[in-house]
């Protein structure tokens, strides 16, 4: 987006507001085709058993980091990093990370503890305050000068989605790390989910638990709004297993959003919905925009032609372009 293009949607986007709503301290460095620069970082981070463990990040930026506004991405259950970074299909482009890259920021999606290239602890240790202890380590070297990335981040905002959303809320509301939060693919209002009983018992039955192809294509995607050639990619070569206390974690604040620490949440918040996810629905914008009770303000945004896996869909562009705008109006970015 050009300096007159992002004027012009600042503008649009601030009209809209009003209503709050909308349609190994080692670094490897690479380079994209489209010149944004991939960086990998390894943070050490300690958790409450004593144990040191890697979580793995993949930063990514045009030219240079300084002064940019950082985003710190939060993948969900079953996913790693490259959720946000989908390789373009048929001309159509699903990287999250490329794009905003393009608009100026840095970008860092990280692995979780887990999941990934991070380390796999005990996957009954492993649970949702677990998880965003970590997550707070690192976004606390992302702040620090001379922490494993060299050059420290002034502004940066908390962005997750599905399972990752919990995990940003608990992150947000515990430590307030962020001076933003965006919550993607989540509805903390309770809600059934089109997933079977006997097939959560099954997948619970591991301490690391994976989601059959059948079903992640089922409840994570819209067919009628994304292409065949994207979900069997993802399902051959995205898709990974996810710990047994993270599962646990997501089922207990499905029934109760309070234990995600939702409403002590105090930043600016936008939660954005997939216009056509079943897993999620948007039909609960507004029941869960009221949760956020502690929060500076709530802004809320609907992705059209878009299921679960908002990136995976061909509304992701748009989706992107809410994010950007609204982070741009709350981040003085």
């Amino acid at each position: 987006m050009n300096l007159y293009s992002r004027a012009l949607s600042t503008v649009l986007f601030s009209a809209t507001l009003a209503a709050t709503a909308l349609p190994a301290n080692k670094a490897e460095a690479s380079s994209s085709s489209q010149g944004t620069k991939v960086e990998r970082l390894v943070f050490p981070v300690t958790l409450s058993d004593g144990n040191t463990y890697e979580v793995v990040g993949y930063l990514y930026y045009r030219g240079h980091t300084k002064y940019r506004p950082l985003q710190v991405l939060v993948h969900g259950l079953t996913y790693t990093h490259e959720y946000w970074d989908i390789p373009s299909v048929g001309g159509r482009k699903y990287s999250y990370a490329e794009h905003m890259a393009r608009e100026g920021y840095a970008v860092l999606a990280l692995d979780m503890l887990g999941a990934g290239e991070s380390s796999r602890p005990d996957g009954d240790f492993l649970d949702l305050a677990e998880t965003a202890e970590s997550v707070h380590q690192v976004l606390t070297e992302m702040r620090t000068s001379g922490g494993v990335y060299k050059t420290p981040f002034r502004r940066i905002a908390l962005v997750g989605h599905s399972n990752g959303a919990i995990i940003s809320t608990f992150v947000q509301s515990t430590y307030n790390d962020a001076d933003v939060l965006v919550n993607t693919g989540f509805a903390f209002t309770p809600h059934p989910i089109p997933v079977p009983d006997e097939a959560i018992s099954a997948m619970l039955q591991s301490p690391y638990i994976s989601i059959p192809t059948e079903i992640r294509t089922d409840v994570f995607y819209d067919a009628a709004n994304a292409d065949p050639a994207v979900i069997a990619f993802d399902n051959a070569n995205i898709a990974d297993t996810y710990t047994r206390g993270q599962f646990l974690s997501l089922l207990a604040v499905s029934g109760d959003p309070l234990l995600a620490g939702i409403d002590g949440v105090t930043s600016p918040v936008l939660i954005q919905f997939g216009e056509t996810d079943e897993l999620q629905p948007a039909s609960y914008v507004d029941s869960d925009a009221a949760l956020y009770t502690s929060a500076e303000r709530v802004t809320k945004a609907i992705v059209p032609h878009s299921g679960h896996i908002l990136n995976g869909h061909f509304g992701a562009p748009a989706g992107w372009e809410q994010i950007d705008c609204w982070i741009h109006h709350n981040m003085g970015w």
